[in-house]
């Protein structure tokens, strides 16, 4: 491309890499999550060979890593937010710009059309735009100041250790509950072979 971009490559830019970004985070909350699970079933495995220090340690890298996956969703959210709002400012503006080229039209046909209200009112209309596209870009630019002002872990973010508890008991309870399946599929089909015969 040139070295000047009309300003619908330079949206279309935009728009690209706002959904990189939203892809980015998505691909990583989905990883974050594979990671608590695997670290659930070390725990789970922890817990039952006795292993205290290998279970806190794992404790600890559950929290982090769920406050890190807490903290994407909340960026995720915040990005996604932020594209509507872009969006919805974008049909405001079209809007805008299809008045004004009606109230042209309407100039050109009616010449005794008083074109100084016209034109004052074409200009208040493109101010309003320029102070509308303004304000979006400062809240775009406070909510990317507040995403990575967030970005450490707070207390709120983090896991307790009640719920990493419970997370470790579901996952042993769902393994349990896999094996006592399988026993009562086997001794069914076994009472079945009985009467078969």
């Amino acid at each position: 491309m040139g070295l000047f971009k009309s300003r619908d490559e330079r949206r279309i830019e935009r728009d690209l890499e706002v959904r990189k970004g939203l892809a980015a985070i998505k691909r990583n909350i989905k990883s974050l999550e594979k990671n608590e699970r695997d670290y659930l079933v070390k725990a789970r495995r922890a817990k039952r060979i006795a292993a205290p220090d290998q279970l806190e340690f794992l404790k600890k890298t559950l929290k982090r890593t769920a406050a890190q996956r807490r903290m994407l969703e909340r960026q995720l959210l915040n990005l996604e937010t932020a594209m509507q709002i872009k969006n919805q400012a974008e049909a405001h503006a079209q809007f805008a710009s299809s008045m004004a080229a009606i109230s042209r039209s309407i100039g050109e046909m009616f010449a005794a059309t008083d074109m100084a209200k016209t034109q004052r009112d074409f200009e208040a209309a493109l101010a309003k735009a320029e102070t509308m596209e303004q304000r979006m870009e400062i809240f775009l630019d406070m909510s990317a100041a507040s995403m990575t002002e967030g970005a450490e872990t707070t207390a709120e973010d983090a896991a307790s250790d009640a719920e990493i508890d419970r997370m470790i008991e579901e996952e042993a309870a769902a393994e349990e509950g896999k094996g006592l399946d399988e026993e009562i599929s086997k001794g069914l089909k076994e009472i079945e072979k009985e009467l078969g015969k």
